[in-house]
């Protein structure tokens, strides 16, 4: 019976790892620290998404250009979210691929999960896929 048990305690722990949270969990300033599983690493404007979670507003820098959108909630589903069609700044950039692989990501943002810390959270597809690793 114990040896029944251990995998399936192994199972939930995992499961709770990446448990659904509630939206409101993402209002405030977030580093894009990861985008489909490519880690980010720039120093020099650190792409961010601010949310005000009251507003239904999204802020943000794709790396490059500042965009502003809004945030379409669930009334049935806490943890789910759309991301609206951005407006953006257009400056050009000498590598704009980040920014063009951030701005297609929000576009399959379908909810909010938990991180691997409490500084964490993940926004994921209609199917799980992580999109985006966001950091406090």
């Amino acid at each position: 019976m114990y040896a029944l048990m251990i995998p399936a305690m192994a199972v939930s722990m995992v499961a709770c790892s990446s448990s659904k949270v509630n939206v409101k969990q993402l209002d405030g300033k977030w580093n894009i620290v990861e985008v489909k599983g490519e880690a980010i690493n720039s120093e020099e404007n650190v792409p961010f998404m601010e949310f005000d979670m009251e507003g239904k507003k999204l802020h943000g820098n794709a790396g490059c250009n500042i965009f502003n959108t809004s945030v379409i909630l669930n009334d049935k589903d806490d943890s789910a979210l759309k991301i609206g069609q951005a407006a953006a700044t257009m400056m050009a950039c000498p590598n704009m691929d980040l920014e063009t692989k951030i701005f297609q990501s929000m576009d399959a943002v379908r909810s909010v999960k938990s991180g691997k810390s409490e500084n964490e959270l993940q926004l994921v597809d209609e199917n799980g896929n992580t999109l985006f690793v966001l950091s406090k």
